[in-house]
């Protein structure tokens, strides 16, 4: 099965400018908890979660309407294309611990979001896919450690 036969199609995104308010809106009409934020020439340059939403609010002590997505610290994106396999698609995921991608084209413009909600629905039937979900969902949910940087002992000093 290919991405384009499960891909959500109608996704709401903002740009740099835009500030969190507008994403969770975009959240809260488009029923999803990710948003992509795209350039001038709607090519993807990173993604809002809600859960980034909430830190970024609680960390700054501001308004989310007064933090613009620029503000942002996002990391690279994964994406993938239309052409490509569900199943490709789910190894992705798991690699990354992550739940969704957004469904570029090769010069990176937005066509869409492919989430494990879209595949478990409109895919899951197939016994490989649900394999490959449930791994994938049992990597993701797989705590992390957290590193901390040692501090430089000289600037202790």
């Amino acid at each position: 099965m290919k991405v384009f036969e499960v891909m959500t199609i109608d996704v709401g995104f903002c740009h740099l400018e835009d500030n969190l308010t507008k994403a969770a809106q975009i959240m809260w009409e488009k029923d999803c908890g990710i948003v992509p934020v795209v350039d001038p020439a709607k090519c993807v340059v990173g993604v809002i979660t809600d859960r980034d939403i909430c830190i970024a609010a609680a960390s700054r002590n501001r308004r989310t309407s007064s933090i613009s997505a620029s503000e942002m610290n996002f990391r690279p994106v994964k994406t993938c294309a239309m052409e490509d396999d569900v199943r490709d698609v789910l190894k992705r995921m798991r690699k990354y611990k992550i739940k969704r991608l957004c469904v570029t084209n090769q010069d990176k413009e937005l066509l869409g979001v492919i989430s494990l909600t879209d595949i478990l629905l409109k895919a899951g039937e197939k016994k490989s896919v649900r394999k490959l979900i449930f791994s994938t969902l049992e990597a993701i949910a797989r705590p992390a450690p957290i590193l901390l940087e040692e501090q430089d002992a000289a600037a202790e000093d």
